[in-house]
């Protein structure tokens, strides 16, 4: 049986699930998730029970903007039609929502830590859509994020941004990176994401095992139901595998 339980971390609004206690499933591992544009903490829950009838700590949290911190002008400022008339700026109060969120993920983790919510040694992260964006920006925020699974995600921001995760290959290692695509994606083209694992390649060619790469074909952003089930039990396995128990 899991346990969802609301919490404040780090002054994040989050919501925990887990099997037994919040303490007992840091010992198997702590996992943030973060929902996609829009989304919310509580809009993940596939992900959410699979991760702690696995035994971990599932922590999702909402991003910048979202959920409970939602912005008043959200409507205004995300609509269409401003994305139409003035792409640059609205998309870069898109990326600021993603940088803003990525950089809470340090506070977040010490929290965790002195709650006694997390290991050092075992802590992972992953996301849908934005969230998937924050995953990979959060391996380089915090060198504690040991395993990463992002799905239809990207490492590449949309604007020339050199902060973007996709021009520092060299800072992932050893990471365990999963990310898996769409193969027709109208949001988050596979593209960038195929070749951004191309260029981790050399850096984990000691261990190439830490890098998968997964594109779905035929679909486009919003997986279909068996799809998204198989998203899943991949995200589980991954950090079954880069989160291990001692």
């Amino acid at each position: 049986m899991t346990v969802t339980a609301g919490a404040v971390i780090a002054g994040v609004p989050a919501l925990l699930r887990f099997s037994v206690s919040p303490e007992v499933a840091a010992e198997r591992g702590t996992v943030l998730y973060y929902h996609g544009f829009s989304g919310t903490k509580e809009r993940c829950e596939p992900y959410l029970t699979a991760l702690a009838e696995a035994g971990f700590l599932a922590v999702s949290l909402d991003a910048v903007g979202h959920g409970e911190r939602r912005r008043a002008d959200f409507d205004v400022v995300f609509n269409t039609e401003r994305w139409d008339a003035d792409f640059e700026a609205t998309e870069t109060d898109f990326l600021d929502l993603i940088d803003d969120t990525a950089a809470e993920v340090p506070s977040v983790i010490d929290d965790l830590l002195a709650r006694g919510w997390a290991r050092q040694d075992r802590i992972g992260i992953c996301g849908r859509s934005l969230g998937g964006n924050v995953a990979y920006a959060a391996v380089l925020a915090d060198r504690r994020v040991r395993a990463a699974a992002s799905i239809v995600g990207s490492p590449e921001w949309t604007l020339p941004r050199a902060h973007s995760p996709h021009h520092h290959p060299g800072r992932f290692f050893p990471a365990a990176i999963l990310s898996q695509a769409a193969e027709f994606d109208e949001y988050v083209p596979a593209g960038p994401v195929r070749d951004f694992h191309a260029t981790l390649e050399p850096w984990y060619a000691t261990e190439p095992g830490r890098i998968e790469y997964v594109e779905y074909p035929g679909v486009g952003h919003f997986l279909t139901p068996e799809l998204t089930a198989e998203s899943c039990r991949r995200l589980v396995a991954w950090f079954q595998r880069w989160l291990p128990e001692r």
